[in-house]
C-alpha cells in the first residue's frame, strides 16, 4: 500500500526512515518446567461410515501415546501454573495443517518432528514471539510459552469451520 501526500508538510518530519529502525533484542524464554502433550485429531461419522471425518477435535496425549479427543464442555486439562514456562507438544494426527492459536500468551516455536524423523528447527519466518503456529500433518509441533496472566482462556484451530465445530478448548492459568 502506498500513501501519497498531496500537500506540503505543515511541521517538520520527525519520523525515522525504515532503514534506521532497530527492533528490540530477542530474548529466548528460559527453561521449561513442564512439557504438555496435546492433540489434534479427526473422528469419523458413526452414521456415514467411510465418507471421511466429520469432526476435528483437540485433546490430550497420555504417556503411552494414546490420544483422547475432548470437546468444549469437557473438564479443563491444560492448567499451567501462573508464571510457569511450558513446552506444548502439539501432536497432529490429521492429514491437514492447522493454524493453532493460544490466547493471551506469546510463544516461541521450538521445533517440529514428523512421524519417523528427527526434529527440525522452526521455519525462518518463525523466529521471535508468535501467537499462532502451523501444526503440520502427522507431526509434532513444539512451542514454548510463559503463562504470566492468570485466568481462563482458549486455544483453538484458527480455521473458522474447525473452531466452530469442537476444535476449541479452554485452558486455565493458575488455580481452579
Amino acid at each position: 500500500m502506498k500513501f501519497t501526500v498531496a500537500r506540503p508538510l505543515a511541521t517538520p518530519d520527525r519520523t525515522v526512515p525504515p532503514a534506521h529502525l532497530t527492533l528490540p533484542l530477542f530474548e529466548p524464554l528460559g527453561p521449561a518446567s513442564h512439557t504438555r502433550q496435546v492433540s489434534l485429531q479427526e473422528q469419523n461419522s458413526a452414521v456415514l461410515r467411510g465418507v471421511g471425518p466429520c469432526v476435528v477435535m483437540l485433546g490430550t496425549v497420555d504417556r503411552h501415546g494414546n490420544r483422547t479427543p475432548m470437546g468444549w464442555g469437557d473438564p479443563i486439562t491444560e492448567n499451567p501454573a501462573l508464571g510457569a514456562t511450558e513446552i506444548w507438544e502439539i501432536h497432529n494426527s490429521t492429514g491437514d495443517a492447522h493454524p493453532i492459536h493460544i490466547h493471551e500468551v506469546q510463544f516461541q516455536v521450538v521445533d517440529r518432528q514428523s512421524t519417523g524423523h528427527g526434529a527440525k528447527p522452526p521455519e525462518p519466518w518463525e523466529s521471535g514471539f508468535k501467537d499462532t503456529v502451523i501444526a503440520y500433518p502427522h507431526a509434532i509441533t513444539r512451542v514454548k510459552a510463559t503463562f504470566d496472566r492468570p485466568g481462563q482462556y482458549v486455544w483453538h484451530c484458527h480455521m473458522l469451520e474447525h473452531e466452530d465445530n469442537e476444535m476449541m478448548r479452554p485452558y486455565r492459568v493458575g488455580p481452579h
